[in-house]
């Protein structure tokens, strides 16, 4: 493909205009198209990257692009994901994949009928930091993983519209909307499925259960924690913290001291890990952009995601009734 890619982006919000940013990296790339019905956000945003302003996806598709980005709520992700699959578009959707696990499977099943590439923003995995981590796993510099343990802690989201972030019942609160993040690193850099997992939770001034630890068993014998919170005070601003321990060797790095990320090893001691240069956004979206060209893989394909959502979900529903989850036969209620 040598001609630009025509981008349309649908949503206007804080993160679609990260995804803005992000296409505004990648040479041979325009974005023709921000679609939003809040017709001034829409506007706004279009405007710093010489955009028109649209009031839908059926809009903005009409203007002739070949890639979507879906950047709205998790409970409107299946009907616009599944419109511009239809329609041919290659698709970018933010995570979580969808609110509930019928959407998800209405998006795998969409995807499943197009050659186009469909992708779904997992961000951690194109972080400089949890990517290097992946490529010391992959090369066995920690041999065989044991524990994995990542940890998401902020306050409580304020800047999403009308407070939909907020509300459990459109984002899934915490454990959906921030630690799926976590679920799909672990699951991405141990190769290995969950099988069981178990979550708690604690209320908070924030509101209910802005407070959650989950424990994960994997399939190839691994271990796994993840900690997620909307709990903390505003002034701590947010945190991430990963280990990966494994039988030669342990890896701990987090984002208070980003370039500080260090591997222990048996052999060799204690090394720092050099910073990698461009944040997450930037590298997803090129790589995105690079497997529309390339005609795939997708870099996070619908099928991971779709575990990912379901771990998520499985975790909220163990927080909710007490109980741990079977992953391997779990299925909603």
């Amino acid at each position: 493909m040598t001609t630009a890619l025509r981008v349309g982006i649908v949503g206007a919000g804080l993160i679609a205009g990260v995804h803005a940013r992000a296409y505004a990296t990648v040479p041979g790339v325009s974005i023709v198209g921000v679609a939003d019905p809040r017709e001034t956000k829409a506007q706004a945003l279009a405007s710093t990257v010489g955009a028109r302003a649209f009031d839908g996806l059926e809009a903005v598709l009409d203007a002739g692009v070949d890639v979507i980005s879906v950047c709205t709520p998790p409970d409107t992700h299946a009907e616009l994901a599944v419109a511009a699959i239809k329609s041919g578009a290659h698709v970018l959707c933010e995570k979580p994949l969808a609110g509930t696990l019928e959407d998800a499977r209405r998006i795998v099943a969409a995807a499943h009928t197009t050659q186009a590439v469909v992708c779904v923003g997992h961000v951690s995995r194109f972080e400089p930091d949890h990517q290097r981590a992946k490529e010391l796993v992959d090369e066995g510099r920690l041999g065989r993983l044991a524990m994995l343990c990542h940890s998401m802690t902020t306050s409580l989201p304020g800047w999403s519209e009308g407070g939909w972030l907020t509300d459990p019942r459109r984002s899934g609160g915490p454990l959906l909307d921030l630690a799926v993040h976590s679920f799909d690193y672990l699951s991405w850099v141990n190769g290995s499925a969950p099988t069981r997992v178990y979550a708690i939770g604690a209320d908070s001034p924030a509101g209910p259960a802005t407070y959650a630890l989950a424990t994960l068993a994997y399939a190839n014998g691994a271990m796994g924690q993840i900690e997620v919170s909307w709990a903390h005070p505003a002034e701590r601003g947010f945190k991430v913290a990963v280990e990966l321990a494994g039988t030669l060797g342990r890896l701990a790095w987090d984002y208070d001291s980003i370039n500080g990320g260090a591997m222990y090893s048996r052999q060799t001691g204690r090394t720092l890990l050099d910073p990698l240069g461009e944040r997450g956004f930037a590298r997803e979206v090129t790589a995105f952009v690079h497997a529309v060209r390339a005609g795939g893989p997708s870099p996070v394909p619908v099928e991971a995601a779709f575990q990912s959502t379901r771990t998520a979900l499985a975790a909220q529903h163990s927080l909710d009734t007490g109980e741990p989850v079977d992953l391997t036969t779990w299925e909603v209620a």
